[in-house]
């Protein structure tokens, strides 16, 4: 063998894909005629483009967990469980943070390795809040009362609103409210009405305390906002990005647990992160397996991965007390959160479904349609995606 390119699709921001080389260049300490080229997509094409577009392209993709649904159902991807038991065995689900690992289970099989693991939870400025002299908020009501003591003084809290980061915090608030939207591709796709629309009042309250730039802005954006800026204090539920609180950051951030409407207020957050998958297209089976097997590795999640700013998905790494001084605290400071998380569906169109009811929610936060229609739009867009209209109120939820 000898100069075999492997080709790898990633993500574009340091978290995502700092410890790519790094990775590979470590990997051909093992197969020195191996090089992985990665290309880099921005954050909204990860978040929305069809896998079957780009899969044949590239013999390694960085995915997230609900695109496992249209995954197997197209046989896009190698069942990685297969031939790393070890690692990605039923038995190996400890090994990671959460659910991290069996987010990617998804018909019987793994499509993809956890090497990233994130969830929505609370960022803040401590020099900021120290000069309100005011307390990290623990609860979305706390929250509230945060941001309307603070506006007296000219502060902001803030929320991610660019879709689907304003239906992240919609879901995670109804997750935590213990209704959340349904999982199980063996049953109807539903959601609660009544629940969605108390997550709808709740993100509404906070956008009124919100800079209304806030409208424009994904979760990178909201931590470079509190980063570059000295008027945003706190927001309650955003994807962490642990990098915002590395000491080369102007004004790092520190973080905390998600703030819930019903306790246990960490509770219930939308499970993100990334994993690691293989094309079944690819003509290097093998050393893309080795490849996979070696960022699993104590050495890649423990040292490589949080040395170039990534966020690995071993319990082991976030258990490393380098490893969170590095970060500001952040693997202790919202483990509860992680621990908690709700997975998202699997099930196949469901990303359809995410990208139409992310787009009808931020307009509904713009105020470009009523809480009522977006409702409505939300079901309507569940029904033609998954071929029913099965919206319980909260009465029928529970046969009341």
């Amino acid at each position: 063998m000898s100069n075999l390119m492997l080709k790898g699709l990633g993500w574009g921001h340091r978290r995502a894909a700092g410890p790519l080389e790094p990775l590979s260049q470590a990997f051909r300490g093992q197969c020195p005629d191996v090089t992985v080229d990665w290309t880099i997509r921005p954050l909204s094409d990860f978040e929305h483009q069809p896998i079957g577009d780009i899969v044949g392209e590239y013999d390694f993709l960085i995915i997230d967990h609900p695109f496992c649904g249209d995954i197997a159902a197209a046989s896009a991807f190698l069942p990685l469980e297969e031939a790393i038991p070890d690692l990605l065995g039923p038995q190996a689900d400890g090994f990671y943070v959460g659910d991290s690992l069996p987010s990617y289970r998804y018909r019987g099989h793994v499509w993809a390795a956890p090497i990233d693991a994130a969830t929505p939870h609370a960022a803040y400025r401590p020099d900021l809040l120290d000069r309100c002299g005011e307390r990290v908020p623990k609860s979305w009501r706390e929250t509230i009362a945060l941001g309307k003591r603070i506006r007296d003084k000219g502060f902001w809290l803030a929320t991610p609103v660019k879709s689907p980061h304003a239906f992240a915090t919609v879901a995670s608030l109804m997750a935590n409210l213990g209704r959340p939207i349904a999982t199980d591709p063996d049953e109807p796709f539903t959601f609660d009405r009544e629940t969605m629309s108390t997550a709808l009042d709740a993100l509404d309250e906070l956008l009124a305390l919100s800079p209304p730039e806030t409208l424009e802005w994904n979760a990178i954006a909201i931590e470079e906002a509190m980063v570059d800026r000295n008027d945003i204090v706190f927001t309650p539920s955003v994807y962490g990005y642990a990098t915002y609180a590395e000491a080369d950051m102007r004004a790092p951030l520190r973080f905390a647990d998600f703030c819930g409407l019903r306790a246990p207020y960490e509770a219930g957050s939308m499970l993100g992160g990334t994993g690691l998958a293989v094309s079944a297209a690819t003509q290097h089976r093998d050393i893309a397996l080795n490849f996979v097997r070696f960022c699993l590795s104590r050495d890649a999640q423990d040292r490589i991965i949080p040395e170039h700013h990534g966020q690995p998905a071993l319990v082991t790494a976030w258990e490393d007390a380098a490893n969170d001084a590095r970060f500001g605290g952040y693997y202790s400071s919202i483990r509860r959160s992680i621990e908690t998380a709700w997975t998202r569906p699997r099930r196949p169109s469901y990303i359809r479904f995410q990208a139409k009811a992310g787009d009808l929610i931020e307009a509904c936060c713009r105020r470009d349609i009523g809480k009522s229609a977006t409702l409505d739009r939300i079901a309507a867009a569940a029904e033609e995606i998954f071929g029913e209209d099965r919206v319980l109120t909260a009465a029928e939820a529970t046969g009341g």
